[in-house]
């Protein structure tokens, strides 16, 4: 009988002590921990060395790169990716090893439970992620400054597993963080010639608010959807804004 597939786990960390404790505890059981942090100034470190995890520090370089370089860092094929604020379900990292053990595929998908100011969107589709995979298979698209994406040179499956994700706590935070968001996208857009339109930055937030809010089914998640979704929503204008902004600036 082979012997079980080793699995890595891999973070990137910038100050992430909040949530890190509940998380390292969810993947206990794998193989290897690893941690690439780019200046924590909170307990981040204290908590991940002692969990065992492999901590390397690294300047940021952006949210695929940072992700590329710890994926690098891996000494296992099968790895598993989560950030900082995301909780495994018990008895997760050994499915995980007996879907590896399977070979059926070269990447698993994973649902996610969003929590978002304090309570749960128990309305709110469900997001899937690829998260579980071959690191001889996989390859970040370091292009993309923002909503990072892993590619899988191979087949990928579903699986049950739903991570729990805590998201935001605050309107303020979540504001913020979206704020730095958008100037990302705007950038990776303007490099990518996207045409800007006036008609487009009339509608874009409102056809986005009924996007999230209907047919995303933040409708059923009470006030806390009701938010997010107006949030969600100008997080796009804002995109659209900026963009718009850029090449207006570059015609005077």
């Amino acid at each position: 009988m082979s012997a079980a597939p080793k699995i890595s786990v891999y973070l990137i960390t910038l100050n992430e002590g909040r949530y890190l404790e509940e998380v390292l505890s969810s993947v206990r059981g794998a193989d290897e921990i690893v941690i690439v942090d780019s200046g924590s100034s909170d307990d981040t470190l204290s908590i991940a060395e002692r969990h065992g995890a492999r901590v390397i520090h690294q300047a940021w370089l952006g949210y695929a790169a940072q992700k590329a370089f710890a994926l690098e860092q891996c000494s296992h094929d099968w790895v598993l990716n989560l950030d900082g604020d995301e909780v495994l379900p018990a008895g997760a990292i050994e499915q995980l090893r007996e879907l590896a053990a399977s070979n059926q595929a070269d990447g698993y998908w994973l649902k996610r439970d969003d929590w978002w100011f304090g309570g749960k969107l128990p309305g709110a589709k469900r997001y899937k992620f690829c998260r579980f995979y071959r690191k001889s298979k996989a390859h970040w698209d370091v292009t993309q400054y923002v909503h990072e994406h892993i590619y899988i040179d191979g087949t990928t499956e579903q699986t049950d597993i739903t991570i729990k994700h805590y998201g935001y706590d605050t309107v303020h935070g979540y504001m913020a963080k979206l704020n730095s968001y958008s100037e990302l996208k705007a950038r990776v857009r303007s490099e990518r010639n996207r045409k800007v339109s006036l008609l487009r930055l009339l509608l874009i937030y409102p056809l986005m608010f009924l996007k999230f809010y209907l047919l995303r089914g933040m409708i059923f998640s009470g006030w806390r959807g009701f938010v997010k979704a107006h949030i969600d929503a100008f997080y796009f204008f804002l995109t659209e804004a900026k963009l718009y902004e850029q090449r207006y600036r570059s015609k005077k």
